[in-house]
């Protein structure tokens, strides 16, 4: 819940109140005290946080959340003693909201790269994400910054052909596995001359992963060609049954066709001849109108 998620990012604030005071105190039993206060403010976060998973997993045991409202008052208790404490600064919006958002993105894009490496590698993402991402990275940064990366760029797109891996997977989804915050962007160690010469030299080849072949649409041409073709055989089969009609069938066509025209023609002329009528008969009552008169 949105209030158990605010509890959990605030009450170290408060904790650290409480620390500075002890230590400025100067007492031995007041840095012990503050110790008992924080182990027991962590151990009902602790069960705060069991009991929200039984709430919203699959149990669904909604007859807890009373008691996962007394694990959140008691952690505010405990952060900040009898007295109450004061949370250093402003109120913190829960971060783990936005953790939660990078953790689902780095999960798809690790699905998408054991996707397109699963025909050359053994193992789960697990052994992808701590085994051999971190490797490849670093021995894709070599190809780029050893030497002239011009010269390597097509060793460099054997590599990545070998392991199923296509540019975006290299120079932008790679970035998000490093382990090394201070190691250099794949994407940056290139300039935009050089870019684009990986770029026209990488769409210049064929490549044949069958990850990268089925993302490609290779399917979707071949059921194209085959709807294509489905279409032009039976337009073909149309045209066959339309020429190879007897003489008798088409000349029956065109009576029909008459037949209707002269239906219309005569339903047209009855129409015609009862408005001339109607205003004849209103001319003739105009007429003796006038005579009486």
């Amino acid at each position: 819940s949105l209030m158990g998620l605010l509890v959990h990012q605030n009450y170290p604030k408060v904790l650290q109140t409480g620390y500075n005071a002890a230590k400025r105190s100067g007492s031995d039993d007041e840095l012990q005290s503050f110790l008992d206060r924080m182990h027991l403010a962590t151990d009902a976060m602790s069960d705060f946080a069991l009991t929200e998973n039984a709430i919203r997993s699959g149990d669904q045991n909604w007859g807890l959340l009373p008691t996962c409202a007394a694990l959140a008052v008691k952690t505010g208790f405990h952060a900040g003693g009898e007295s109450g404490g004061v949370a250093s600064g402003f109120v913190e919006f829960a971060s783990w909201l936005g953790k939660n958002s990078s953790r689902g993105k780095k999960k798809r894009l690790l699905g998408e790269l054991g996707h397109h490496m699963n025909y050359k590698v053994s193992g789960g993402t697990t052994e992808l994400r701590l085994a051999y991402l971190p490797l490849l990275r670093q021995h894709f940064q070599t190809y780029l910054t050893d030497g002239d990366p011009a010269s390597r760029m097509e060793e460099m797109i054997g590599v990545m052909d070998e392991y199923g891996l296509d540019r975006d997977d290299i120079f932008e989804n790679m970035d998000e596995f490093k382990m090394d915050s201070k190691a250099p962007a794949l994407n940056e160690i290139l300039d935009s001359k050089q870019k684009a010469s990986f770029t026209r030299l990488y769409n210049s080849g064929a490549h044949k992963s069958q990850a990268l072949v089925a993302e490609q649409g290779a399917g979707k041409v071949s059921k194209k060609r085959k709807s294509t073709g489905a279409a032009a055989a039976k337009e073909l089969g149309a045209i066959d049954e339309d020429g190879g009609g007897s003489e008798e069938e088409q000349e029956e066509e065109e009576l029909t066709e008459e037949k209707l025209r002269a239906m219309f023609k005569s339903k047209g002329r009855k129409r015609g001849q009862g408005k001339k009528k109607g205003v004849k008969t209103t001319t003739k009552k105009r007429k003796t109108a006038g005579k009486k008169k």
